[in-house]
């Protein structure tokens, strides 16, 4: 098995990583997104976004979010609910 081989899966499977949005909620008040695409909308009660395969709606209150940048996105407050669109 040869460096190169080993390199070409590698890059396969950081590709497939990137079909899929990862998220990891925490009770109701913070919510770490890995692959978010697009802020469809954003404001205190409500956020969209685009994720990798799907849209996803935020419902609460106080909502604020972070690190966008990153290619991710973490958002915090009081949730009310999450609704895969």
């Amino acid at each position: 098995m040869n460096i190169s081989y080993i390199a070409n899966k590698y890059e396969e499977w950081k590709q497939g990583l990137k079909k899929h949005s990862y998220l990891q909620l925490t009770d109701n008040n913070e919510l770490v997104i890995d692959n978010c695409k697009t802020i469809v909308k954003y404001d205190e009660n409500l956020i969209e976004l685009k994720l990798a395969g799907s849209g996803l709606n935020i419902i609460g209150r106080g909502l604020k979010m972070s690190n966008f940048g990153s290619g991710g996105v973490i958002i915090r407050g009081v949730f009310d609910s999450l609704k895969f669109i």
